[in-house]
């Protein structure tokens, strides 16, 4: 019997351009390539729907295949390389409405439960966490609800069985200006998929009901590999990404003589702002239990906002802590390059 890979399920749908989804997407867009398929996938049954395509339609040949326009591998799944997104079509369906067409292939030796893996707790073997990015206007496209709360977008039976593909859509908001060509794809999988080009559908949808579009501001993001920073921002927040291991000593919440010029530079972009209140959020890796983690990231957050509160120099400000333990992981927790990234504090404001 074959074995069977599953993939992490993911907690929340992102609402907003959070801390968490930005830099776990984000940081893949900067350091992620997109390969060429040499392998396309073979054709397999269409989803059930009004977004199905024609056979031989959109570049494809008089049997349905297609040819995709670019391809990708995964960075997050145990099957690795093995794990293939091929996008097929970017159309606009709709003044209003794209229809996004891809497939993903399991090259591996065993099944794999996809599951979660693109979508969230509420939307099972979907693929409702797949994004469109249009850097253009430096906006965020999230996928389409129905009126019901049900992803407008296709369903599989969650397992991608050995050797096949799993071919899927799903539907999103048109950008925001009609001038826009091209965007980017992004999945909680793998790199994400650069320059897609929109093209026009001569098929139409016919659809009881759409909730409202979410169309979010990009959250821009930098990385301090030196001192292991991050930082994302939007037109409202800030969020500010600090190591536990340059802020504390091993399984300790003493602070470590490096974390004073970190949190004074903190400190001074709190004073800059407006925000009256200070979010700072404890995490830990995965290693130990919850009886030792959430202790410990609730001592470190407390720690971090004892250090701020002598640092910030403007009245009016207090301070919000929660320690959160080995919850809401940024990165694998299988490597140590993961679990050292998911051992932060996370400082919040707004601007």
């Amino acid at each position: 019997m074959n074995a069977t890979h599953q993939a992490t399920p993911d907690r929340k749908r992102q609402k907003s351009a959070t801390l968490l989804s930005a830099l776990t997407v984000l940081s893949i867009f900067l350091s992620g390539c997109v390969v060429n398929s040499e392998d396309p996938p073979q054709e397999g049954q269409p989803d059930e729907g009004e977004l199905t395509p024609e056979p031989g339609a959109d570049g494809g040949d008089e049997d349905g295949a297609q040819d995709p326009l670019a391809s990708t591998i995964s960075s997050s799944t145990a099957l690795g390389s093995d794990l293939q997104i091929d996008i097929y079509t970017l159309e606009r369906v709709s003044p209003d409405l794209l229809r996004l067409q891809f497939g993903v292939t399991n090259k591996s030796s065993s099944n794999f439960i996809l599951n979660f893996g693109l979508t969230v707790d509420d939307k099972p073997n979907t693929a409702s966490r797949v994004t469109l990015i249009d850097a253009q206007n430096q906006k965020r496209m999230l996928s389409y609800e129905q009126s019901d709360g049900s992803c407008f977008c296709s369903s599989w039976n969650g397992t991608i069985s050995s050797g096949s593909t799993e071919h899927m859509w799903v539907a999103f908001p048109a950008p925001v200006s009609d001038d826009v060509e091209s965007l980017t794809v992004t999945t909680p999988l793998t790199p994400p998929l650069m320059d897609i080009p929109i093209t026009e559908s001569s098929e139409t949808i016919e659809n009881s009901g759409l909730a409202e579009p979410e169309i979010l501001d990009l959250t821009l993001i930098s990385d301090n590999t030196e001192d292991q920073t991050g930082r994302t921002e939007n037109s409202e927040e800030v969020s500010i990404l600090l190591s536990s291991d340059v802020l504390f000593e091993t399984q300790s919440s003493d602070l470590s003589t490096d974390s004073r010029e970190i949190l004074q530079q903190v400190a001074t972009e709190i004073d800059d702002a407006s925000a009256t209140v200070v979010q700072i959020d404890g995490y830990a890796d995965n290693t130990g239990s919850d009886s030792v983690n959430i202790p410990l990231s609730q001592d470190r957050a407390e720690e971090v906002e004892s250090a701020l509160s002598d640092l910030v120099t403007r009245d009016g400000v207090t301070f919000s802590v929660e320690g959160h333990g080995s919850s809401d992981p940024i990165a694998d927790n299988n490597t140590e390059e993961g679990r050292e990234r998911n051992r932060r504090v996370s400082v919040t404001f707004e601007k």
